[in-house]
């Protein structure tokens, strides 16, 4: 079947930019009225120095293995358009002014192909949360990585995964606290997004733009809104459906992640396989041979070759879970008009797309200086140790 040329059935003005991630920026729809593009988005590739997936894989990926690791009712489904060179940049041309000045990279215009996907941010509030990592990693003193990461980078933050994925209701509230006082004070920051009325919220214009949207009907002091915002979030993400989200996502991220980056590391160095021959072990591992990856773990007997194969696929999968964001769509803000079993409207995973295999050098890197630079600013006393606790017991 042929793909849907969005440059000939929609010009680049009937699109407004919305907001963007490392490897995407992302388009509303507001021209006329169309089935085909209603309450939908454009998600299109940027511009990076080792080129992502295809969107077909990305599709493939999307709608034949995540499926099979996730309940249907916490994904949603996309689909593949094409479109021209002149159109991507006649669009990035008009929304060039509406990025982020910290947002310095482009589009990818060598792109034929993009993806069109449900908009996650047309209910009067929408949240965006990208909680990282849930769990402690072996051997890095109860402390988790997005806390030593935050500590290296001098990130001004008390927000700790573990406090969001935590069995108790009050740690979570302190999680969405923190994460809420995170997006307040740091503008570059992405573990929190706040969408009103389809666009993205700053702090600065919170209460002006839920009063204009009727959501707020007075003035309240900015100490009032902050719990305001996180009540209605902490209702939302301890009631049922969110709750066994949160543990689907953090049993997917620990257990997927196998023997870690560190474990792939020793195999490389055993001569199972070079770091620097790990890009072509892709084509060895087809979209579909994914699908099995619980059922055909390798024994030790099958080889030092295919183990690592599983290894690399299994974190890989891993990653994946580890880098997507949690969207939480709600009918309002928490009051007496709307019960609480109203929140959230849905609540839904995103950002699924495969990793590359390229990066997992770039992750070993990462992961040891982090781990080293951690250790040196406890070594000279320039931050304090931080005690992580996890509380998840993932049943085996």
């Amino acid at each position: 079947m042929s793909l849907l040329d969005l440059s000939t059935a929609t010009s680049p003005d009937h699109w407004r930019y919305l907001a963007e991630g490392g490897d995407t920026i992302v388009y509303s729809y507001i021209g006329p009225p169309d089935e085909r593009f209603l309450d939908k988005v454009l998600r299109v590739r940027k511009d990076r120095p080792e080129k992502t997936e295809d969107e077909d894989i990305t599709v493939s990926f999307h709608t034949e293995i995540i499926p099979r690791l996730v309940p249907h009712d916490y994904l949603v489904d996309i689909e593949t358009i094409s479109l021209r060179r002149s159109w991507l940049e006649t669009l990035y041309a008009l929304s060039v002014h509406s990025r982020p000045a910290w947002r310095t990279d482009s589009i990818d215009f060598s792109r034929t192909s993009a993806l069109l996907v449900p908009n996650l941010v047309s209910s009067p509030i929408s949240i965006e949360i990208k909680p990282k990592w849930s769990f402690i990693k072996d051997g890095t003193a109860h402390t988790c990585r997005f806390c030593m990461h935050a500590s290296c980078r001098g990130w001004s933050t008390t927000y700790c995964p573990l406090d969001l994925f935590s069995n108790s209701p009050v740690r979570v509230k302190k999680a969405l606290y923190a994460l809420y006082d995170f997006w307040a004070d740091t503008a570059t920051q992405n573990n929190l997004r706040l969408f009103a009325g389809g666009n993205v919220v700053s702090s600065g214009n919170l209460l002006s733009t839920f009063q204009q949207l009727g959501i707020l009907q007075s003035s309240i002091p900015e100490e009032e809104l902050r719990d305001l915002v996180v009540e209605t979030l902490h209702a939302s993400l301890v009631q049922t459906k969110a709750s066994s989200l949160l543990k689907i996502l953090n049993r997917l991220q620990r257990t997927l992640g196998g023997i870690g980056i560190e474990g792939l590391a020793s195999l490389w160095n055993d001569g199972v396989c070079s770091p620097r021959l790990t890009t072509g072990i892709l084509s060895l591992l087809s979209i579909k041979a994914s699908t099995h990856h619980k059922s055909n773990r390798p024994q030790s007997q099958n080889g030092g070759q295919k183990k690592l194969q599983y290894h690399i696929l299994s974190y890989l999968l891993s990653a994946t879970f580890k880098d997507c964001s949690i969207m939480i769509m709600l009918p309002g803000l928490l009051n007496q008009n709307i019960p609480a079993s109203s929140f959230p409207s849905r609540i839904v995973l995103v950002d699924l797309g495969p990793k590359p295999v390229r990066r997992l050098q770039k992750w070993l890197d990462q992961d040891r200086d982090i781990m080293q630079g951690y250790a040196e600013l406890v070594g000279k006393k320039e931050t304090e140790k931080k005690e992580c606790v996890d509380d998840w017991c993932i049943s085996k």
